[in-house]
């Protein structure tokens, strides 16, 4: 299937669903916290619709977790552009939530460097659980042609779900939560929107819960502290790396 066929396939798939969201907002015309919800609820429709058209693959092997995206660099790089006129898109338009993305709360360079740290914290404990685990039978080698196109992908559909994690989700949470309890339950948050993903959209189940929780627990920690890019930084670094078979 050629980039083109991909792309109309999966639009075509998603179409009915987000047809239905922008329903919802025209009929009902949701408040600043539903809004958010429906964001979330729209951005787990784009992604697990991504499976079924194995524009990204996930397995287990030995109980571990392993990821593989698409291999065609062009697919990698739209849908990379797409998030980000989602995020441009989402900043522009709706002011309320707008509120919430505090793109870093501290000093630039201290938030890039805790979001290299939190990304490294992300992908330690997998040098260990891969390492009895041959890459062949957990994706496979990737092709070196297509990693800038992968760490594109990685950082900009990332970046776009932290806006809703770390932006929106936090923000909420923090009227009444400190900024630590709230970081984690973004968390929590964002490891029970892979549900779906690991019980029916795949039957990889825990491993999947597990990874989710443990790598958006890190990446809340660091976006309540340092705000939405050092916490994309290591979220979407996180999944270049394993994606990428770097490790």
């Amino acid at each position: 299937m050629n980039t083109l066929q991909m792309l109309i396939s999966y639009f075509l798939r998603i179409f009915p669903g987000i047809g239905l969201i922008m329903l919802v907002f025209v009929l009902i015309k949701p408040n600043v916290y539903f809004r958010t919800v429906i964001y979330i609820f729209a951005f787990i429709l784009v992604r697990d619709a991504m499976t079924p058209l194995g524009l990204w693959t996930l397995g287990k092997e030995k109980g571990i977790i392993w990821l593989r995206m698409s291999s065609d660099p062009i697919f990698l790089i739209i849908f990379a552009g797409i998030s980000l006129i989602a995020v441009f898109a989402l900043h522009k338009l709706d002011k309320e939530n707008g509120k919430y993305l505090m793109w870093f709360r501290d000093k630039k360079f201290t938030g890039l460097i805790y979001g290299i740290l939190g990304c490294i914290v992300v992908v330690t404990p997998f040098l260990i659980l891969y390492s009895g685990i041959d890459i062949n039978n957990r994706g496979g080698s990737v092709n070196i042609s297509i990693l800038l196109p992968l760490l594109l992908f990685s950082m900009f559909g990332n970046l776009l779900e932290e806006c809703l994690f770390r932006g929106y989700a936090l923000g909420i949470l923090k009227n009444s939560q400190n900024c630590l309890i709230a970081g984690i339950n973004t968390g929590v948050i964002f490891a029970a929107c892979h549900i779906f993903l690991a019980i029916t959209v795949t039957d990889i189940g825990l491993p999947i819960l597990i990874f989710t929780l443990w790598e958006g627990i890190i990446a809340g920690l660091v976006g309540s502290r340092y705000g939405v890019i050092p916490a994309t930084i290591t979220h979407g670094g996180a999944i270049f790396i394993l994606s990428a078979g770097l490790i």
